[in-house]
């Protein structure tokens, strides 16, 4: 049999009685987890960018990271693959490509399991017909448009052909597939970011533009043209916006509802559209493999593409809730935060997106971890020396961020892979597996009998809000320096945090929290406001910004609906910049005498106090108008804050929450990563840290297993940018004695 009949038989369907192993997601102590035939199994990856036929660096590389991975336990690998599409000899190609990095990776782990990320880039097609490409309003073209018809189908033919390949091949050592598809495989429209690249004019995005539309408007055209305030439109013609309308108004972050209704309209049929992508794809896994294979996709990066300089819709990652309702996917996934602040020694770690409710919804959050570690950093060097200094980074500092990022993962239940970006043996270091190693005795202490994260502070994400911000770069930094920046400042609160999507707190499935803090509820309904007031009036709340702005009941700015929502009336402002002042109340929560930042834009208000408010802030351009007014609790209600600030500092979000009830573990700005029997801290800055674990039981240090003292307050003594984990005598025992045995 010839190699390309071989190939077509490879292609015919796979029995399910064919796979040797069940590998699902399924809840224990109701935590999401990794399971192969109904036991549990590492959160851990290693994951390689490709390994290139014939080029022995990479070849060469990844085996040698692979062999360390074995070492430590590691089972599962995951690899760029390329799908099986085009002519006969493209697909021979592709099927020729995986075989070589399967048998590369068997050679050095004969055990082996893989969860190829196959990624559907630019179709075969897609140069020979360049009307299926993506148009901007420039007139240029880049990738095959999202929404093209025939690249949806063939994509889904050559997934189902990769698999069915796959399966017959190598079922023995199959765990799961990623797919990935869009800008870097990651879901996202191609060059979204590019400031001033407003796309979406080729007929295939038109074309289902307006599908979109007769579903929202369930056909009914005189609702359209109501909502649009046109006449003479029909579900045949109706336009994507031109740029002058997608771009909004001047000095404004929201669309107008009443006057700007399409472009709202255009920026959620991108994210559902994408979103939409995503479940088609993990659907033909489900159709190949049922339930015995994992479904991973890249998507929710909610908090990393809110300050875009196209706005956020323009990446496609804001329908999130789609996918969590789906039965079709078990992991999400995303490089942890590209902040500055995550990026260095000491840094707050944080996710792109909103993994409680992702974990809430039976799903895993796996943080793809492709930090530069001290080998990768020397590869970027310049070969003339220059610049040394930016690009040596020490041993000792890939160490310090890679022990944060396993504490962090571990006390949330989030999974974990290493990525090597280049294949060039970034991770190529026993010293930097000795820092999984110490992770592993920990997770393996508590792998069968996980313990659910149950955070006393609770960031509330609204994800519709995306809809409504204008694509233009004005409005970047304000939703950087705030919404975006909230991620941060909880990080380093000193308590036990956690984010969640808005719907959860709505539905009622958001359950246990001491505070809650909504960063941008903007638009909402009328039963939304209901039930975010009916919260509050049992959990102390923090209403940052414009909550309830936008009424989606009456398509219109309310000052009204803002005081609906959070009890507070409010009147809309000007100042110059962000800055508020603190007044001697502000002092008392830990306000700084001022912060802030760049110019100011609308919509900005100030809360009207009440008898017996408290003022802690004024802005500052324009002193004597109330900016953060706190509310103290009364007729059995708790307080409740309103911030016209888009953003708080650290250490007066852990006032809030001291105030609140919850549980202080820091008195400094510090990240807390509470586990099952430990609790880690990572400093900022070196020096005396008071860690207060409750109770009076003794605890240790649960790396080298010497006593720390006995609670509930603990004296540390750390250095820069160290992550010290205290444990329970419980769970130090379970780690000297335990481990991660293959």
């Amino acid at each position: 049999m010839n190699r390309l009949s071989l190939l077509a038989a490879l292609l015919l369907p796979v029995s399910a009685a064919l796979h040797a192993d069940d590998w699902s997601v399924r809840p224990i102590n109701g935590v999401p987890r990794l399971t192969r035939n109904g036991k549990a199994e590492s959160n851990f990856i290693f994951s390689a960018a490709r390994i290139t036929k014939g080029d022995p660096v990479e070849t060469e590389s990844v085996a040698a990271e692979v062999k360390l991975a074995r070492k430590h336990g590691v089972r599962v690998y995951s690899v760029s693959f390329l799908p099986l599409w085009g002519g006969e000899a493209q697909r021979k190609a592709a099927a020729d490509f995986a075989d070589h990095i399967c048998t590369e990776i068997l050679k050095s782990d004969p055990d082996a399991f893989f969860m190829p990320r196959v990624q559907f880039q630019e179709p075969p097609f897609a140069e020979a017909d360049m009307r299926e490409k993506n148009l901007s309003a420039d007139g240029s073209r880049d990738q095959v448009a999202i929404a093209s018809a025939r690249y949806r189908r063939e994509a889904a033919g050559a997934l189902r052909d990769f698999i069915r390949y796959m399966e017959r091949k190598y079922g023995d050592h199959m765990m799961g597939y990623h797919v990935a598809a869009g800008h870097h495989g990651e879901f996202q429209y191609c060059n979204f970011a590019r400031r001033g690249n407003l796309f979406g004019y080729d007929d295939a995005t038109g074309a289902a533009f307006r599908n979109f539309l007769k579903e929202k408007y369930r056909n009914d055209l005189t609702a359209l043209c109501r909502a649009w305030k046109k006449n003479h439109l029909t579900f045949e013609n109706a336009p994507v916006p031109p740029p002058t309308l997608r771009s909004g108004r001047e000095g404004e972050v929201f669309h107008d509802p009443y006057t700007e209704q399409a472009s709202i309209d255009f920026n959620a049929f991108l994210n559902r559209d994408m979103a939409d992508f995503a479940l088609e794809l993990a659907r033909v896994v489900r159709e190949e493999c049922g339930k015995t294979r994992i479904v991973s996709v890249f998507y929710g990066y909610l908090f990393e593409c809110m300050p875009q300089s196209n706005g956020p819709s323009q990446s496609g990652h804001f329908a999130l809730a789609r996918l969590l309702r789906s039965p079709d996917i078990d992991v999400l996934c995303g490089p942890y935060s590209y902040s500055n602040l995550a990026r260095v020694p000491g840094g707050p770690q944080f996710t792109h997106t909103v993994g409680e409710s992702i974990t809430a919804a039976g799903k895993i959050w796996f943080n793809e971890d492709d930090t530069a570690t001290h080998i990768s950093m020397r590869q970027r060097m310049p070969e003339d020396g220059s610049h040394r200094a930016a690009f040596d980074r020490p041993l000792e500092e890939t160490r310090l961020l890679l022990r944060r990022n396993f504490l962090f993962n571990l006390a949330r239940n989030y999974g974990v892979w290493w990525y090597d970006h280049h294949s060039r043996g970034m991770w190529n270091d026993p010293a930097l597996w000795e820092e999984k190693a110490f992770a592993d005795r920990i997770e393996a202490a508590v792998l069968d009998d996980p313990e659910p994260y149950r955070p006393d502070v609770t960031l509330v994400f609204d994800e519709k809000n995306a809809d409504f911000i204008v694509s233009a770069n004005e409005p970047r930094y304000t939703l950087e320096g705030g919404v975006s920046a909230m991620r941060d400042r909880v990080s380093r609160s000193g308590c036990a945090s956690g984010v969640r999507l808005l719907d959860d707190i709505v539905s009622g499935k958001a359950g246990y929290s001491k505070l809650d803090i909504h960063c941008n509820a903007v638009a909402l309904t009328g039963e939304e406001r209901r039930a975010l007031r009916d919260r509050a009036g049992k959990i102390p709340t923090v209403w940052m910004w414009a909550p309830g702005y936008i009424d989606l009941d009456r398509n219109e700015f309310s000052l009204k609906a803002i005081e609906e929502t959070t009890g507070f009336k409010v009147r809309p402002v000007q100042p110059a910049t962000w800055t508020v002042w603190a007044r001697p109340e502000g002092f008392d929560f830990n306000l700084p005498d001022h912060y802030g930042w760049g110019q100011t834009l609308r919509p900005v208000f100030a809360p009207v106090p009440e008898k017996g408010d408290l003022v802690l802030a004024y802005w500052r351009d324009s002193y004597g108008t109330p900016a953060i007014v706190l509310r103290p609790g009364r007729d059995g209600r708790p307080f409740s804050v309103f911030c016209g600030a888009a953003d708080l500092p650290a250490a007066t979000i852990r006032a809030f929450a001291r105030k609140a009830g919850a549980h202080i573990y820091c008195s400094r700005n510090a990240g807390i990563h509470k586990g099952r029997d430990f609790v880690a801290v990572t400093a900022g800055e070196g020096g005396l840290y008071d860690l207060n674990v409750g109770g009076a039981e003794e605890w240790f240090d649960a790396y080298t297993g010497r006593p720390i003292g006995r609670g509930p307050q603990l004296k540390l003594n750390l250095k820069p940018a160290e992550t010290f984990t205290a444990c329970r005598k419980i769970l130090l025992d379970k780690i000297h004695t335990g481990g991660n045995a293959r």
